[in-house]
């Protein structure tokens, strides 16, 4: 409750409800729980916390959890922030092989998602990819008509976050490219009293239109460039 409820020196919550994450091990006797700024954890595997303990130093995480599944008989999962990923989920035989795979293709371990473990069940567990998809495996029957029906929904909802995200996007793109009636102009002073030489660049609707204007004395050229053998 102290880690929920955690305060700063002003006196707000520290914690990002929305972000919570917790699993818990079998027997309630073990758990995980971060909301990706801080993390607390007890009677966790001795390889999971091996894992993690090797990814602080001085205090800080040099890579820190993005996922951690407890279940059934000390097996677990941990993938980190960097797409790390260390496992022991012998009684889990499908999503073993499925990480086991990820980890040959390119991105493969970043697009899971999210996995959630059984802790009283072997073989049991259900993942979700990046775009949306659910898998599962050995789900009790009193759970498998709920799982069936959030598969449609949450690969609806990743699709919307996804085209919500491009679209924010697409706008950046577009408010960092200059406008069409932007101008460029590069102009030269050759001496108080002299003309000048003036360089435009105007991109209109139709296309881009150079136009160049030369215009300088010959003492100011020469002076300039040094090219007064090519004045004659």
């Amino acid at each position: 409750m102290n880690f929920l409820y955690a305060k700063d020196e002003k006196d707000q919550l520290v914690r990002t409800l929305s972000s919570l994450r917790l699993t818990l091990g079998p027997y309630n006797t073990s758990f995980f729980v971060t909301d990706g700024s801080a993390c607390l954890w007890m009677n966790l595997p001795p390889l999971l916390l091996s894992a993690l303990q090797s990814r602080i130093k001085n205090g800080n995480w040099i890579d820190k959890p993005r996922m951690v599944a407890l279940g059934a008989d000390q097996n677990f999962l941990l993938v980190t922030q960097k797409h790390g990923a260390v496992w022991d989920l012998g009684n889990y035989a499908t999503i073993s092989k499925m990480l086991e795979f990820s980890k040959t293709q390119p991105s493969g371990i970043e697009e899971m998602h999210c996995i959630t473990l059984h802790a009283y069940r072997y073989h049991c567990f259900i993942a979700q990819s990046r775009n949306g998809t659910i898998l599962y495996e050995n789900i009790p029957p009193h759970e498998l008509a709920a799982v069936q029906a959030m598969q449609p929904v949450i690969l609806q909802d990743t699709s919307v976050v996804e085209m919500k995200a491009k679209e924010r996007e697409r706008r950046l793109v577009v408010e960092r490219r200059p406008s069409l009636r932007h101008q460029a102009s590069l102009r030269s002073e050759f001496g108080q009293g002299e003309k000048r030489q003036e360089i435009r660049a105007q991109k209109q609707s139709n296309g881009l239109r150079l136009s160049l204007s030369l215009s300088v004395s010959a003492r100011g050229l020469a002076g300039g460039l040094g090219l007064g053998r090519m004045l004659g």
